[in-house]
């Protein structure tokens, strides 16, 4: 039995807030330290003493998290019971938390900073596509990095992740300590024969300890068009989405878990059918993204919890104990309780949210008393952890990215945690300049410019930290493509017609000429804000107001 512990630590500009995992038996436990811990981040070499840390019990996500709790909006009906999602590799730990498989972002020191610090479940690697898995070893090379789960470390690291250590950086131990945890390949193709020969090949690299394969149905990006996999493969050949899952639960061990991650389809006796069709294939759970192929990016919209809830009673009329995980909506913990309840999903997944807010899953991230100031520091305790890791255990792999790819996916971390700051407050947009620059290329850097973003926050009282743009929950990452007054989920099933599906070219023009009138008055706005700053001589952002 796990517990997630919250640790607060003292710093010179407030605190952090970290979160881990640790054993706990079953009694109450409160312990109290004290430590000095020195660490050399900046180019002038400030030395940090970290003390006074205080660990406390936060919540016990891993054995037996409330999902009853929080909930912001109660359905009048009565609520579906809920299956849990058991992975045949660990059927004494349900799972109820879990990462979403995102390309450029599922990388191994983000999965394990989840993992060691916010209590996720069960993480995904980022989409692998099967052909080029099988064929090309040094797509593989740049890929694999299913460490958690029997891949060992490799004897040497690329020249990408040797550029994003640094010359300073001291070098990493040849054997980084292994650890070992569920997770889930995810696999995108359309080809029967290569789909298994990938998921084959991933059990043998991870010597059998992975806990199960995912089958990409629901990628509404172009590229999945192009090579006709995720969810157009669904929409346009339902059946080749159902052999392929059923050839792989046929021609891997019971022991390897096999699932599916699905979008809506537009109309709702299509989602029964295929529900239906989806579980005869004999895969162990599927997730459903409670949005259809043209809902994603600016065109996001709300998610169709109801749609999901739909699909969760068809997948239980014909197995009661058929597990499924509901992804899209969840913005923060009250969300993630508000979805599992009303639907009845077994577990609940994020991608976009858990971006921004890796501790997302947990209680402690929207307890009461948090300011925008703890907001702010805890955004810097995830990012100086996710450095850590990546010190101890290496950068990322390049992945997608190609040269240099390694940093661009810290950098891509970054601009996630740190967000609100750097594209909304107009006094950062300078550091947001200089971190997106090529000039930046090394973790040593990265660190350089965490203390400088600190230094802008330091002096900064209660009163000035609540008119911040920052601190409007509109300016976070999850909410940049989202209008103001629309609801991150709904209840209402609301028939999608062919005009939303696809908006026509005037519908086009006039959301294009809307957003640049938008623009225009945010431009003017921050403008107005910038003049009134230097009419009184002050600026917000490195001195007291």
């Amino acid at each position: 039995m796990a517990v997630i512990v919250a640790a607060t630590v003292a710093s010179r500009s407030g605190r952090y807030y970290g979160f881990f995992v640790m054993p706990f038996s079953g009694c109450s436990m409160v312990r109290q330290r004290t430590t000095t811990t020195t660490t050399t981040t900046t180019s002038h070499h400030r030395t940090q003493h970290l003390s006074t840390v205080q660990w406390h019990l936060s919540s016990t996500l891993s054995s037996s998290p409330d999902y009853t709790r929080d909930i912001s909006e109660q359905s009048t009906t009565v609520q579906p019971s809920r299956p849990p999602l058991i992975l045949p590799c660990q059927p004494d730990h349900p799972i109820y938390s879990v990462m979403a498989p995102m390309v450029a972002a599922s990388d191994y020191p983000f999965r394990k900073l989840l993992r060691d610090y916010c209590g996720v479940d069960l993480l995904y690697t980022q989409m692998l596509h099967a052909k080029n898995f099988v064929n090309d070893a040094n797509f593989r090379r740049w890929h694999c990095d299913f460490y958690e789960c029997g891949q060992r470390f490799p004897s040497s690291l690329l020249p990408s992740q040797r550029d994003c250590l640094g010359s300073n950086m001291p070098k990493l131990s040849p054997s980084p300590p292994q650890s070992f945890a569920p997770l889930m390949v995810q696999l995108a193709g359309h080809d029967v024969d290569t789909v298994v020969q990938a998921a084959l090949m991933v059990y043998e690299q991870t010597d059998g300890k992975l806990a199960g394969i995912d089958l990409n149905c629901g990628c509404p990006q172009n590229i999945a068009k192009k090579g006709n996999y995720g969810a157009f493969l669904m929409e346009r050949d339902s059946q080749r989405v159902c052999d392929i899952l059923t050839a792989l639960r046929k021609h891997l061990p019971p022991e390897i878990a096999v699932s599916a991650k699905i979008r809506l389809p537009p109309e709702d006796d299509v989602l029964t059918e295929r529900i239906a069709r989806l579980v005869e294939t004999g895969i162990n759970f599927m997730t459903v993204h409670g949005r259809t192929l043209k809902e994603n990016k600016t065109a996001v919209g709300p998610v169709h919890a109801d749609r999901i809830r739909r699909a969760i009673e068809k997948a239980r009329s014909i197995n009661p104990d058929f597990a499924v995980v509901a992804n899209g909506g969840m913005e923060n913990y009250h969300d993630v309780q508000t979805i599992l309840q009303y639907t009845g999903a077994s577990a609940a997944m994020s991608s976009e949210a858990l971006l921004e807010t890796p501790n997302l899953f947990q209680s402690s991230s929207v307890e009461s008393g948090f300011t925008p100031q703890d907001r702010f520091q805890q955004q810097v305790f995830f990012a100086t952890k996710y450095l850590d890791i990546c010190e101890e255990v290496g950068p990322p792999l390049p992945g997608v990215m190609g040269d240099g790819g390694s940093f661009g996916i810290v950098r891509g971390h970054f601009f996630k945690f740190f967000h609100r700051y750097l594209n909304a407050d107009p006094t950062s947009i300078d550091l947001r300049n200089e971190f997106a620059g090529s000039g930046m290329r090394t973790l040593h850097e990265a660190r350089v410019f965490v203390d400088k973003l600190e230094d802008r926050y330091d002096h900064l009282l209660p009163e000035d930290w609540s008119v911040l743009p920052s601190s409007n929950p509109e300016s976070s990452w999850y909410r940049r493509h989202r209008k103001p007054d629309r609801r991150v989920h709904q209840r209402q099933l609301r028939t999608l017609n062919e005009d939303e599906c696809l908006m026509n070219v005037e519908a086009k023009k006039r959301e294009i000429k809307e957003r640049i009138v938008k623009m225009k008055q945010q431009r003017q706005s921050q403008l107005a804000i910038e003049m009134e700053l230097a009419e009184h001589n002050t600026n917000p952002l490195t001195s007291n107001i």
